[in-house]
């Protein structure tokens, strides 16, 4: 009998070890925020109540949003949470960088749940178990997820205002690197699907008085806003911002784009000394909103495009100082993937363009009506006595969106983008319909586009999005 409670007392040990190993306790439920389900809810619905609604006209991508305790960073925090509600997502990308460990790599949970007073939230083993074969920078390592908090943190604020539903992909950095960050956006883009959501958890300057903490997170946040990546690291470097969470930060910046946001706001900065009113050391918390937003162009707005990309080139050919363009904010000056093409005769004389949403349209133009006239490697320049027989074209582009299934292709509403590899292709929608093309002779050549086989759209690292265009030519 004694052989057999031992027996018994073994198996029981195993079995906790193995409840243990899948799911990943709350570590800073009661100091972080509270531990008392009932008074967490309290909180967390009074931050929600106190933000404003509706602030984004849009899809919402990313988030950057601050980890620090819930009396100082949770208002803060709640104008973004507060952007997420009635909306729906799959699986929930957290980003953070460790606070207790130090290490080279991107690093995985093991954990089949985290939980929180509120309750368990699942992970996407799955997500994490493709993400980890992209590269051997990301590792599984339970160990710098034990006891941080900067993701944890935003858990509860998940489970107000998405519910039930989602999967998280916890991942955190061990220290800041460029390439690290490079790696994790390039391997996300692979993964994510429509439905996904980014938080980037990052708190701002730490300990500084109040006004020198303002004016280096102002400089951080509007970085970030504006998108200037190499800006935003410069001025890590310099001292003139700070950011805990910074490789987050950055990961997000380039792959919200990729994503389809087109536009980034501030909508909250504040710091402990608002709360606290001790200015004498403070942290900064801010809330940033990357989103998709896709106004409709006017027809004065289409006009005013093809004049903006025409009086470009003309300068450009003629060595005159490029012109500067004045346009009122809207649809005109959201960020916006782009195409110049230029025609003679009715052939192809040149077409070049911004796959991603990286500047203001009408910049975009400008751009890519050079690109197109003068830089395109299978044309020649284009020259002052032909220009006036150059007929112009813009395909203003919608965001991307990854295709399961090929069935979803629409030919004559969708253009192909196709990336394996290194390599890559797209074709516009008009292309198929100038060709006569059908939906198979479509992806065969979007292939051959990317230099790629026929039918590599068929392999298991081939990725496919497709994208609606905005065409309007000159008349």
């Amino acid at each position: 009998m004694r052989g057999v409670g031992l027996v018994v007392i073994g198996l029981t040990a195993i079995f906790s070890l193995s409840v243990l190993a899948e799911v990943r306790p709350a570590a800073v439920a009661g100091s972080y925020y509270p531990g008392d389900k009932p008074q967490l809810e309290y909180q967390l619905n009074r931050f929600l109540l106190n933000a404003p609604s509706n602030l984004v006209k849009g899809d919402v991508i990313a988030l950057i949003v601050p980890h620090a305790g819930y009396p100082y960073s949770g208002q803060a925090a709640a104008y973004g949470y507060k952007q997420l509600l009635g909306k729906k997502f799959d699986t929930v990308i957290l980003i953070g960088a460790s606070h207790k460990m130090g290490f080279d790599q991107i690093a995985l949970p093991d954990y089949e749940f985290y939980e929180t007073p509120l309750g368990k939230v699942p992970v996407d083993k799955e997500f994490i178990s493709k993400l980890k074969k992209l590269s051997d920078r990301v590792i599984v390592d339970n160990k710098p997820h034990r006891e941080e908090h900067s993701l944890e943190a935003q858990l509860p604020f998940l489970q107000t205002v998405l519910k039930d539903g989602f999967k998280i992909v916890p991942i955190l950095f061990g220290g800041i690197s460029l390439s690290n960050c490079q790696t994790l956006s390039y391997a996300l883009s692979f993964l994510i699907e429509d439905n996904t959501l980014i938080i980037a958890s990052s708190d701002w300057s730490h300990y500084y008085p109040y006004d020198l903490a303002s004016k280096m997170d102002s400089k951080g946040t509007t970085l970030a806003v504006n998108g200037d990546i190499e800006g935003f690291i410069k001025a890590l470097a310099n001292g003139e911002t700070e950011a805990c969470g910074a490789p987050a930060i950055i990961t997000t910046m380039l792959i919200a784009p990729a994503l389809g946001a087109n536009k980034v706001e501030l909508l909250k900065y504040a710091n402990s000394g608002d709360v606290t009113d001790d200015r004498s050391k403070v942290v900064g918390y801010a809330s940033i909103v990357f989103y998709n937003q896709e106004l409709k162009l006017s027809g004065s707005d289409k006009k005013e495009l093809l004049r903006i990309a025409r009086k470009t080139i003309d300068a450009k050919i003629r060595n005159w100082k490029l012109p500067d363009f004045n346009v009122d904010e809207g649809a005109m000056t959201a960020k916006r993937g782009v195409f110049v093409s230029l025609s003679k005769a009715g052939k192809l004389r040149g077409c070049i363009g911004y796959i991603q949403p990286v500047k203001p349209l009408f910049l975009a133009v400008q751009d890519m009506a050079i690109e197109a006239a003068a830089n395109d490697p299978r044309f020649k320049p284009v020259t002052k006595a032909e220009f006036k027989d150059i007929d112009l074209e813009i395909s203003a582009l919608s965001r991307l969106k990854k295709i399961k299934d090929v069935s979803d292709i629409s030919v004559g509403r969708d253009g192909l983008y196709i990336i394996k590899g290194g390599q890559s292709g797209l074709l516009l929608p008009q292309v198929a319909v100038e060709w006569g093309w059908n939906r198979d002779e479509f992806l065969r050549q979007v292939c051959i586009k990317a230099g790629l086989p026929e039918d590599a759209w068929r392999e298991k690292d081939a990725v496919l999005y497709r994208f609606c265009a905005d065409v309007f030519r000159e008349e």
